[in-house]
């Protein structure tokens, strides 16, 4: 057969099949189709080579058919590739539990390097604020104790925070008026006993400061400059405490952010293995049972 008389066959052969496959496409209803989602769960299509009448052949329509569902598989394979190849992210529990031992270490487990080193900052921060105060308030209560021994009297140097107060509080321990510690003691034990004194005798001695333990103001400016020093140094242990709430917040805070930032990732993956920002174009093609089919073009994005 001449060379020209072959090609015109051919084009012919293929104008007819799809004038075919158009005009079934036009005949069937759409719940006779195989679904379309088995191209790309990588199933089996229904058998293109068989007739209405039961008997195998291959309709011009299978032939098309089979031949581009075939390609669409392939293409389909080639595109579920790439996300096994693409960085694993870690999981959501391993960031939340970084985040509460170290904020910034969730972040940086994520690949957030940026959001990280904020973190860190503010994590080091947090606790040299608390290491700066805390040493404020014990050298501002090493000169508290200092000049309540100087200027007091006082013969020690350890004691519990009431004692310290009460040498603020009272201008000497033993004796009698409003100045005076014992006094407050004697007016106690009268409310507890008021008709046995020697009980009330007994209870004051068992509480009043004797010893290294009592105390005399020569100056009540001096008094006052004690005073002034151990509020300071009560301020600062109250502002180290501070540190501790901040510590907490900033980890809540790095939790949240880890939680925020691990769903980001985990919809980009996935928009990657859907075929990445830019989409994609497929050609996919399905047959029936009858030998018909149909040719779907879709883009993902």
């Amino acid at each position: 057969m001449p060379l020209g008389s072959r090609s015109r066959s051919a084009c012919s052969f293929i104008l007819a099949s799809f004038l075919l496959l158009a005009a079934s496409a036009r005949a069937e209803r759409a719940s006779s189709w195989t679904p379309l989602s088995h191209l790309y769960g990588g199933a089996s299509l229904a058998p293109a080579n068989v007739s209405r009448t039961g008997d195998t052949g291959s309709t011009p329509a299978a032939v098309a058919s089979e031949a581009l569902a075939r390609s669409a598989r392939e293409s389909a394979q080639e595109g579920v590739s790439a996300p096994a190849e693409s960085r694993s992210i870690p999981s959501r529990g391993t960031a939340l539990l970084l985040s509460l031992a170290l904020p910034g270490a969730g972040e940086l487990k994520l690949g957030a390097k940026g959001r990280a080193t904020g973190f860190f900052i503010t994590e080091g921060a947090i606790w040299t604020h608390f290491a700066w105060f805390t040493v404020a308030g014990n050298l501002r209560k090493d000169d508290y104790i200092e000049q309540a021994q100087l200027n007091a009297g006082v013969g020690i140097d350890s004691a519990d925070d009431e004692y310290w107060r009460l040498v603020g509080a009272y201008e000497r321990s033993s004796g009698s008026g409003a100045e005076a510690y014992e006094e407050e003691l004697r007016r106690e034990a009268r409310d507890l006993y008021p008709t046995d004194p020697a009980a009330q005798d007994a209870w004051v001695a068992e509480r009043l400061p004797s010893g290294g333990s009592a105390w005399t103001w020569t100056d009540p400016a001096l008094r006052q400059s004690y005073r002034d020093t151990r509020e300071r140094s009560r301020r600062a242990f109250d502002r180290a405490k501070y540190s501790f709430a901040a510590a907490i917040l900033n980890r809540i805070v790095s939790v949240i952010d880890t939680q925020m930032l691990h769903r980001k990732l985990s919809r980009e993956a996935r928009g990657a293995s859907e075929g990445g920002s830019g989409g994609s174009l497929r050609l996919s093609a399905d047959a029936s049972p009858n030998g018909s089919g149909r040719l779907v073009l879709s883009r993902t994005f």
